[in-house]
């Protein structure tokens, strides 16, 4: 059976969306963050418990074969297939070395939107540096005091793995006992040693929920957001506008972000936002290399 879960709110202007139910693809307790968001425009959503793990695993076991923004798309459009229902939504995070700062990790979380009404797809991508996320690798009678007290264990749970795969897996692990055990486990299967990491299942990964949760916020207000010319919800940044000229040299830097780009997802109707037109020399890397 399905799970339909329901909030009663205020929307106070009238929006296409309220009163429509979306498929939410999950089986990590997704919406608890995903339905107070979206009934902010009267949007309810019914639980599709999917096995979502064959999309790929955090784990490793399974490898991920799509790129993280088709990897969402694909699994609320599952939502969909199995329900009838014409609106579908997803999330698939992805976490690991900060691109500016390499030695924290970021979490990178995409949100998909698909309506099969008005015929379009759209992902949100939101970023965070603020996620609890560690990987240790140790031996049976290895002191885990330190391992523990950065993993925020037990809030955050825990896995233990192998280092290369197949091998025993443990998943979920909120307890001394079960973590000792599981260490014991798969370093008698792989020489003696195994990998101790957080587990970024959204259930067991309060920092990565809370991310989570930031990503259908951000869905939503591009939701809410609608087309001037096509009255299409989903007005939003489609692309990042770069170029301008140095002040003082006046160099032309192309790297450098002056403004955004906004467009429809139905019709051809954009408008941009110019930041600015000059960047002043201490961010010229021709007079300030």
């Amino acid at each position: 059976m399905y799970e339909v879960y329901f909030l009663v709110v205020e929307v106070g202007v009238f929006h296409r969306y309220r009163g429509v139910t979306a498929a939410l693809t999950t089986k990590h307790d997704k919406e608890k963050v995903l339905g107070p968001a979206l009934a902010r425009i009267g949007i309810s959503i019914q639980v599709i418990p999917f096995d979502t793990d064959q999309f790929g695993t955090f784990s490793g076991e399974i490898t991920r074969s799509a790129g993280q923004r088709e990897t969402a798309l694909e699994k609320a459009r599952t939502g969909l297939s199995a329900t009838g229902l014409l609106y579908g939504i997803a999330s698939e995070g992805s976490v690991g070395p900060d691109p500016i700062i390499p030695f924290i990790n970021s979490d990178l979380e995409a949100i998909a939107w698909v309506d099969n009404d008005l015929g379009f797809e759209l992902v949100e991508i939101h970023q965070s540096t603020d996620i609890v996320a560690i990987q240790e690798k140790v031996r049976p009678n290895d002191s885990l005091e330190n391992i523990l007290k950065k993993a925020d264990f037990p809030n955050h749970a825990l896995i233990v793995r192998p280092e290369k795969f197949p091998g025993s897996v443990f998943k979920g692990i909120r307890t001394l006992t079960e973590l000792e055990a599981a260490i014991v486990k798969v370093a008698s299967e792989n020489q003696g040693q195994a990998i101790v990491e957080s587990d970024l299942r959204a259930h067991m990964s309060p920092s990565r929920m809370k991310n989570i949760s930031a990503a259908a916020e951000q869905l939503v207000r591009r939701l809410e957001t609608i087309c001037k010319e096509c009255k299409c919800p989903g007005f939003g940044v489609v692309e990042f506008l770069k170029g301008a000229e140095c002040e003082l040299c006046g160099e032309f830097i192309q790297e450098v972000v002056i403004g955004k780009k906004y467009g429809c997802v139905k019709c051809e109707y954009t408008e941009e936002e110019i930041e600015k037109r000059t960047i002043t020399a201490a961010n010229c890397p021709r007079c300030n290399p």
